[in-house]
């Protein structure tokens, strides 16, 4: 009968290749610490079950191992552990030495689940980056001029139409704009006979300054990268005031495209083919998702059913989702694709070039995971 076990499975396998760990890494793309953590069976290492079997699974496809039964030999080690400690407490006592093995077992339990919600909290750690647009506050000793009580709601602005929002004291909004993370604030309320005036917050990530504005209610204003608090965005905002009270104010926003047709009116060297990497993501079921855009992060975070995510970039793109299954993918007009297999983590990494047939021109080429 065999006993042997799921990481023993595995070491044996890429033994017998005579691949070493970092060979297996290489040709995978799955790094050494899960490679590892699964040949010592330290599944901790990883964030859910779902992390784990897709990993084991992409592991033993390349060992040409039996991933069917690589999973269900996983699962039943699983039971089998889970179900351990019951046996042990309903076992009858023999003995005064065997009650202090009871008790010795149930020690080594506890701190076996310590141990585990340690290691997770390591990881969703490791998974939070200061980087990010939404928490990083500080940079160079400079801090974001952000009151730390606003509680961002993340919303998105389709082309087509405008979209309104109500801002309050705590509350503020978060979009993208050409894949640029802004945000829109009350900074404070005028009160001024018939009509309140707000004093409304714009801010550009990765800008530390926030650009500050009055409007009452019915002006308009539009943001552009002539504001020197603002001078990275690279789309014009239009924002108007649709109602002001002491405590809120309502406006809608709509993206304008006078920038970009700016851009084409003075950009005559522009060649045909020299297009931007557009990519847009629907996620049919929630997934951890990564988004790097020209080697800036662009977001990292859970994205929830039902969202969509158009993203662009100049030269290079890079995805990552943590359930292949979960996400559909539209590339530059091409049909839409499921990323990948349900649990599997996907990577993507789209680049620019220069067309080999035609040095006027850039084609866009799909890296592989």
């Amino acid at each position: 009968m065999n006993q042997k076990r799921v990481g023993q499975i595995l070491r044996e396998a890429r033994e017998e290749k005579k691949l070493s760990v970092k060979d297996v890494a290489k040709e995978t793309n799955i790094s050494v610490k899960y490679i590892l953590a699964l040949e010592t069976e330290d599944y901790s290492q990883f964030p859910g079950e779902t992390f784990t079997m897709g990993f084991l699974k992409n592991y033993g496809s390349y060992l040409k191992l039996d991933t069917g039964q690589l999973i269900n030999l996983y699962r039943g080690e699983k039971i089998e552990e889970s179900q351990a400690p019951l046996e042990e407490l309903t076992r009858p006592t023999t003995s005064y030495y065997s009650k202090i093995n009871v008790d010795k077992n149930k020690i080594l339990t506890i701190a076996s689940v310590l141990i585990i919600l340690i290691s997770a909290y390591l990881i969703i750690d490791s998974f939070t980056d200061s980087s990010s647009g939404d928490d990083a506050v500080e940079e160079s000793g400079k801090k974001l001029d952000i009151p730390e009580n606003i509680d961002f709601l993340s919303r998105s602005i389709p082309d087509n139409r405008s979209e309104s929002f109500i801002l309050t004291p705590d509350k503020g909004v978060s979009f993208s704009v050409s894949n640029q993370q802004c945000k829109l604030f009350i900074d404070s309320v005028e009160k001024g006979g018939a009509l309140n005036t707000a004093v409304l917050a714009f801010n550009v990530y990765p800008e530390l300054t926030v650009y500050k504005f009055r409007l009452t209610e019915g002006q308009e204003k539009v943001l552009s990268y002539t504001i020197p608090e603002i001078s990275s965005l690279r789309r014009n905002v239009r924002i108007i005031t649709q109602a002001v009270t002491e405590n809120s104010a309502k406006v809608l926003v709509t993206l304008s495209d006078e920038e970009q047709k700016q851009e084409s009116t003075v950009d005559t060297t522009k060649t045909l083919g020299d297009v931007p990497i557009q990519v847009t993501l629907f996620f049919n079921k929630a997934s951890y998702a990564e988004f790097i855009i020209d080697g800036q992060m662009g977001f990292r975070g859970l994205v929830q059913a039902g969202e969509n995510r158009s993203l662009e970039a100049k030269d290079r793109l890079e995805l990552k989702v943590g359930d292949g299954s979960a996400v559909e993918m539209i590339q530059n007009g091409k049909p839409k694709i499921t990323l990948g297999r349900p649990g599997k983590l996907v990577k993507k990494i789209f680049v620019k070039t220069q067309n080999p047939y035609d040095s006027t021109q850039s084609i866009i080429r799909e890296l592989g995971e």
